[in-house]
């Protein structure tokens, strides 16, 4: 096996959107949970990035106790082929193999971005850069990592590492996101939000335009714009909304879905963040749960919906007359 099993520590649709539309407009969602008062938003991005500092230096060192130090009693590594190493006793035994076969190992671990998804818990994203031995030229590779905190410290709970980079174009690293092409609908309520999603016209980014309708004539329109990041190594999205309100977000794969972290700002400059979760419920409809609404320093409802693929008008030919 080729060991970039670098477990680096440090290593909708306005699906992305959040565009002050989501948060100044009464739109009606179901599963709707009551306001909470805003919790203490501090970030600690400084220590988690710590961590990923000192994973490099131990692994520098060949300290495989210190690298297993910094994870969980049961945390899991998946290496870039798929196999599994499951608990702190067996990650330290792996990387002490490791040592032992390639004493002269060397890493170089680069964050491009830290999400708090919660208090507790830290979605990071980066690449490795590897080398086994002098003479084999260096690797690398991304990765992503979860981050839980227990009893006051961020210990590793997983770390999926991918295969060594290639030269994909960036319409290549969207073709996970391709089947949000077409028309889709929401209907929740009063409200209803319309989106259609297509190709850039040099097929490298997904380009969606939306348009929010409420009874009562009030609404809004929007585009957003999806791409592939070649620093931060990560799909990311910027929207913008007709009565001047932006956001970006960044999107991370979980299984058959997208954990999007966005935060932008209203037309007159109010904070504005959101963290969706979007499941896939077959080829034509999908599930947006939306939670850690921020508007300002009002923390707003969480709320999930299903969306839908619009169907196709139906065909005049060979209709009666």
């Amino acid at each position: 096996m080729r060991l970039t099993f670098v477990i680096s520590i440090a290593a909708g649709l306005a699906i992305g959107l959040v565009c002050s539309c989501w948060f100044v407009l009464p739109v009606a969602q179901s599963q709707e949970t009551k306001p909470a008062k805003v919790a203490d938003k501090a970030k600690e991005p400084d220590e988690l990035e710590a961590s990923a500092t000192a994973f490099e230096a131990a692994f520098n060192k060949g300290d495989a106790a210190a690298i297993a130090a910094q994870f969980g009693e049961n945390a899991e590594v998946v290496d870039e082929d798929g196999n599994v190493v499951q608990g702190r006793a067996d990650i330290q035994a792996r990387f002490a193999d490791v040592f032992q076969k390639y004493p002269t190992a060397a890493i170089a671990v680069h964050v491009t971005s830290i999400r708090k998804l919660s208090p507790d818990v830290a979605v990071e994203d980066g690449y490795s850069i590897t080398t086994l031995t002098p003479d084999e030229p260096a690797s690398r590779s991304p990765y992503t990592l979860v981050h839980l905190k227990r009893n006051g410290a961020w210990l590793i709970a997983s770390v999926r590492d991918f295969p060594e980079e290639t030269d994909a174009t960036p319409h290549d690293h969207l073709k996970s996101l391709e089947w949000l092409l077409g028309d889709w609908v929401d209907q929740s309520g009063d409200s209803k939000v319309e989106t259609s999603c297509k190709w850039s016209e040099d097929e490298n980014y997904l380009m969606q335009e939306y348009e929010i309708k409420l009874r009562g004539g009030r609404g809004g329109r929007g585009m957003q714009r999806i791409g592939w990041d070649p620093v931060r190594k990560t799909i990311r999205a910027w929207a913008f909304d007709q009565s001047g309100g932006y956001s970006e977000s960044t999107w991370t794969p979980v299984g058959e879905g997208w954990i999007i972290k966005s935060e932008g700002y209203t037309a007159d400059g109010t904070a504005a963040s959101v963290t969706r979760t979007v499941t896939r419920m077959g080829p034509d409809a999908y599930q947006l749960d939306s939670t850690q609404r921020l508007l300002g320093q009002e923390l707003l409802p969480d709320s999930a919906v299903r969306v839908v693929r619009r169907p196709p008008a139906p065909s005049t030919q060979n209709r009666r007359i």
